[in-house]
């Protein structure tokens, strides 16, 4: 499978930057299409965040796919100069920073979006996602059109992660959660506004 000459550092976070594991991810992006469900996907003019961008599969995914501008949030001084490298001549802003509810907020990128709505976001923030969309006043949730996020350890967060869909079912939002890799402890939430 040709990965599109990405860039990848040697070290990912302690993990050994093995090629499988991009081989692996890209597959889930671009074929199998895991941020494209459910009626929740990127289109064309699309102005979309990137929330732990990594080096950047998922932010070609969404220009890939026509997005007209792609905001891409990612805090690893190590991974950062490969986003860099893998995001040149895009449509594209790279903003290194923690997305988080003590850190970067919802409402924090969109000041910086400063657009009255974005048309997509992916969140993949390592288990920070529960706090920061907890946290989020729904003023904000509602200038999101589409979401898809990522749980981490949703056996042990089913309480707050089923807290989360019925904040977004209130705000108007149809909502669909999927465990998209079955031996994982990983969880999949589309949302995309009725």
């Amino acid at each position: 499978m040709k990965l599109y000459n990405y860039k990848i550092p040697k070290q990912l976070g302690g993990i050994d930057s093995d090629i499988n594991w991009y081989k692996d991810v890209h597959k889930e992006i671009w074929f199998d299409h895991e941020y494209s469900r459910y009626g929740v996907e990127v289109k064309e003019n699309d102005i979309v965040v990137d929330c732990g961008a990594n080096v950047g599969l998922f932010s070609l995914y969404a220009l890939h796919k026509g997005a007209k501008h792609v905001y891409s949030y990612e805090c690893s001084e190590e991974i950062i100069p490969s986003l860099t490298y893998n995001l040149k001549d895009t449509n594209s802003t790279i903003i290194k920073g923690y997305v988080g509810d003590k850190h970067i907020k919802i409402e924090n990128i969109l000041n910086f979006v400063n657009l009255p709505f974005i048309d997509f976001i992916k969140i993949d923030i390592e288990w920070a996602e529960y706090d920061l969309l907890l946290n989020t006043p729904n003023e904000f949730l509602k200038r999101i059109n589409n979401w898809v996020i990522e749980f981490h350890d949703f056996n042990n967060n089913a309480v707050k992660m089923l807290q989360i869909i019925e904040m977004f079912s209130k705000c108007g939002f149809d909502c669909s959660l999927e465990q998209i890799h079955k031996n994982s402890n990983l969880m999949l939430l589309y949302i995309k506004k009725r």
